[in-house]
């Protein structure tokens, strides 16, 4: 490198260096007068009152400024609860609708909508279908919910009525089985001598009572039956053995007092070869006959 080239380079340099040392110093400076600045608030009274007289339209009528001032002060006790400040503001905006009504009827300007009135409306006839199918479908998918529910507490509500009356089933049946075996209990300690809780009145078999169907007693001692019913056992039987009644005995086989000797020599009892009809002839000698 040349002295020339060297020294313009170190003259390069030098220049950079100025610049930003200029640089650094005014940004210094500009700190300060922004920290050294104020804001300077002016309430100038008179221009504003100015002002004032000149947007003010108190020379106009109520029907074109349309202006209710509250009679009362809002006042919140509360200002974090809502629900009180909501409340607040909604009884103040009742408070000037109602005036203003009042102040528009005494203008005699009609506000009510006529009932022949047809506005145009800003959404479509189809955007306005899809939109009430979509209100339908939710409340139909509300109710389906709603149904599926109810029918998801009756089954539970019919499984308890259901395990119900199977307990009470059962309680039954344990009481009417310990009742049995109470009984039996009670029947065995009779039979084997024991008295004790086994209080049964029975009748004496020597006691006929009247009304009872029974007319005297038999050899062994048992109550006979009246005489309509003895003729019923004797023609359809009352029970006992049924098996060998049509067996013949010794007495069945001597009784012949059912033998008829009429009867015995008659046709019936005659040969079939004497009674049977004459066979036909065979076609041989039906031809020769012919």
């Amino acid at each position: 490198m040349s002295d020339d080239e060297r020294v313009y380079s170190e003259d390069d340099n030098m220049m950079v260096d100025d610049e930003e040392t200029a640089l650094e110093i005014a940004a210094l400076q500009d700190d300060e007068t922004l920290i050294q600045r104020k804001k300077e608030f002016i309430n100038h009274k008179a221009a504003l009152s100015t002002l004032v007289e000149e947007v003010s339209q108190k020379n106009l009528d109520w029907v074109q400024r349309c202006d209710i001032t509250s009679m009362s002060p809002l006042v919140v006790e509360n200002t974090e609860d809502d629900l009180d400040r909501e409340l607040k503001f909604y009884q103040q905006a009742l408070e000037a609708v109602t005036r203003a009504k009042v102040n528009i009827k005494e203008a005699g300007i009609p506000f009510s909508r006529p009932d022949d009135y047809f506005a145009e409306m800003v959404k479509s006839d189809s955007q306005m279908a899809r939109i009430r199918q979509k209100l339908l479908d939710q409340q139909k998918s509300i109710q389906n919910s709603e149904e599926a529910k109810k029918q998801r507490q009756l089954r539970k509500y019919g499984k308890q009525i259901q395990q119900e009356k199977i307990k009470e089933r059962e309680d039954k049946k344990k009481a009417a089985l310990d009742k049995i075996a109470a009984v039996k209990k009670r029947l065995r300690n009779a039979n084997t001598g024991d008295d004790d809780d086994f209080d049964i009145d029975v009748n004496s078999d020597d006691e006929v009572k009247p009304g009872s169907g029974f007319v005297g007693k038999s050899k062994n001692g048992r109550p006979l039956p009246n005489k309509k019913r003895q003729i019923k056992n004797a023609k359809f039987g009352f029970g006992g053995k049924k098996r060998g009644l049509k067996k013949n005995t010794a007495a069945s086989t001597d009784d012949m007092s059912g033998f008829s000797v009429k009867r015995n020599k008659g046709s019936e009892f005659t040969s079939a070869s004497k009674k049977g009809k004459a066979k036909r002839p065979g076609k041989t000698k039906r031809q020769r006959t012919n």
